[in-house]
């Protein structure tokens, strides 16, 4: 679906679409009770190399809690398997996409609803598991997974966002979810993570409100018919006049890559972005009441790649673990300047599995230990200081000789964080009711990719030299 966009009285219509607050008819509201997984089904584990599932230290659950949904097998010893996990999403059991999640603290079926979160009352579609965070005072590694449901309201950074993939470029992924009628609309919380998982560069996404038929047909919903994209506050967004996410606060309208990629320190992270220290990569976006869609992959990312790269064709980074544990966030120390070859790099390959030459965007490679368990990590100078700098072929060869220093894909470089807000109410207009106050809806993303905007990656003579099987300009039409 191509929407046409004015920049015309931009301002004006900023302010209406804002500033006017949703009226509703208590007895129309409806809150959300559950994913519905009737058209969705299990996918194998992502992780094939060894059949058998691995248990470790770091995977721990309370015995008997969880079931492997690949292979019924309930947890005993008080562990869970590592590895991926996923389900194929989509109508009709297309593989369109698919709910993927790691087994640690967060479990199957990946997504969750929260009403009326423990703390502070709110509502959210977030990752299904337990707050890590939830035993802070536990002196065990098997005691630190935490026992507590997840909520709204649980600390950053604790794997609050479920995690959403497209595999193909133009066919959409589906979450549906059931509603019943309750005394007041409620307002939705959208914690989400989204990746590119199609093979193909993507130049942009939208994400719909709407209903699917018996048929798997989608519609997206009317203006008024009870579902809106809005603020946090409730104020809902408008389709003739349209808001930019440049117009909301952090965290109400975003979709954002890793911070730990692009971007200067705030309030929740000290140091800087890898590759640019000062400006985030973003998708623009633009939000109606019943769609968002994206306006353009932020600058400071095309410069440097193009547009969003798929999983399939990550760059490739040498990452220090700081901590000694391989589950948890590394630093981001030094990069393929070249095409990468992971797992060349696991099995010991020459230069890390890089074709190219390794160079790092810090200030140097050289890590302190503050003899107390952490690292000093040297800041980012990023490309608006000065070019990458090489790195030396003896400390390649020490790192490939330590642990601690891991070659791997920056595989954040395939997703964002979008950070959005919704209402739902008045089920009575929607076509999926069943006449006893329940009803269903639906949330419909598709990727795409339009060669008439593409920006090339460095390198490459022309846009569509990284395109797999697009040969022209794709617009999607529900």
């Amino acid at each position: 679906m191509k929407r046409a966009k004015s920049m015309i009285s931009t301002a004006i219509a900023i302010g209406v679409a804002v500033g006017t607050l949703a009226t509703f008819n208590a007895a129309e509201a409806s809150q959300i009770t559950s994913w519905d997984m009737s058209s969705v089904e299990i996918g194998p584990s992502t992780t094939v190399t060894d059949p058998d599932f691995v248990f470790d230290q770091y995977n721990y659950i309370p015995e008997g809690s969880l079931t492997d949904p690949n292979t019924g097998a309930v947890a005993t010893g008080g562990f869970m398997p590592s590895g991926y996990a996923k389900y194929v999403v989509g109508a009709n059991f297309f593989t369109n996409g698919a709910m993927t999640w790691k087994e640690r603290d967060t479990q199957g079926p990946g997504l969750s609803i929260v009403n009326n979160d423990d703390v502070t009352g709110e509502n959210c579609i977030m990752s299904a598991g337990w707050n890590p965070d939830s035993t802070p005072d536990a002196l065990e590694m098997s005691d630190w997974w935490g026992v507590d449901v997840k909520q709204c309201s649980d600390p950053w950074q604790s794997s609050k966002r479920f995690k959403m993939v497209s595999y193909v470029l133009d066919g959409s992924v589906d979450l549906t979810f059931q509603v019943s009628e309750t005394a007041t609309e409620e307002i939705y919380r959208i914690l989400e993570k989204y990746g590119n998982h199609t093979g193909e560069r993507v130049t942009g996404y939208t994400t719909q409100l709407g209903f699917l038929d018996a048929n798997g047909n989608f519609t997206e919903a009317l203006p008024g018919q009870g579902l809106s994209f809005c603020l946090r506050n409730g104020s809902k967004f408008s389709n003739t006049a349209p808001t930019p996410s440049s117009m909301a606060n952090q965290g109400e309208l975003d979709s954002l890559m890793a911070h730990g990629l692009f971007g200067a320190p705030d309030k929740h992270h000290t140091s800087s972005g890898y590759f640019n220290p000062y400006v985030r990569a973003t998708f623009g976006l633009l939000a109606g009441e019943t769609y968002i869609e994206t306006t353009g992959l932020s600058q400071v990312h095309r410069d440097m790649f193009g547009e969003w790269l798929p999983a399939d064709q990550m760059k490739g980074g040498y990452f220090f673990d700081m901590d000694g544990i391989v589950y948890t966030d590394n630093a981001l120390m030094a990069s393929c300047d070249g095409v990468f070859d992971e797992a060349a790099a696991l099995a010991g390959a020459p230069n890390a599995g890089c074709d190219g030459t390794w160079v790092t965007y810090r200030e140097s490679v050289d890590v302190v230990d503050n003899g107390d368990g952490t690292w000093t990590i040297p800041p980012s100078v990023g490309t608006d200081v000065r070019q990458p700098i090489p790195v030396d072929a003896a400390t390649l060869e020490a790192w490939a000789n330590d642990p601690l220093w891991i070659p791997g894909d920056i595989d954040d470089l395939a997703n964002v964080n979008v950070n959005s807000y919704m209402t739902v109410g008045n089920i009575d207009s929607w076509p999926t009711n069943d006449g006893n106050g329940n009803a269903s809806f639906t949330i419909r993303i598709t990727p795409t990719f339009d060669a008439t905007v593409a920006q090339a990656e460095p390198g490459t003579t022309d846009p569509q030299d990284f395109v797999v099987s697009i040969t022209a300009p794709t617009t999607v039409t529900p």
